[in-house]
C-alpha cells in the first residue's frame, strides 16, 4: 500500500531489540502495511558501543491501526510457553 504523504502516523512499536523490530517489519511487509523506523540512525553508535541500547520506534498510519496490533499481537503481548512434564 502506498503511503499518503498527508496520513497520520502512529507509534506501534517502540524496542531496542532490533530482532522485534525486524519481525514487525516483516509482519507488516507482508500485510501490505507500510512502516517507517525513527531512530535508525542511532543505532550506528550501538554498533560502535555495545552497551548503549537505542530505541527504535515502529510508526504506521493512523488507519492501519487494527489491522496492525492484530498481526503483531504475538510481539507485542507474547505468550509464556508452558513446560509440559510428561514423567
Amino acid at each position: 500500500m502506498p503511503l499518503d504523504p498527508n496520513a497520520e502516523l502512529m507509534v506501534i512499536l517502540e524496542t531496542s531489540d532490533r530482532i522485534q523490530l525486524a519481525m514487525a517489519q516483516g509482519l507488516l511487509e507482508d500485510a501490505g502495511i507500510p512502516a517507517f523506523v525513527l531512530g535508525q540512525v542511532t543505532t550506528i553508535v550501538s554498533d560502535a558501543d555495545a552497551f548503549l541500547h537505542k530505541w527504535l520506534r515502529l510508526q504506521i498510519p493512523k488507519e492501519c491501526e487494527a489491522e496492525a496490533r492484530e498481526l503483531l499481537e504475538p510481539i507485542l503481548h507474547p505468550v509464556p510457553y508452558e513446560v509440559i512434564d510428561e514423567s
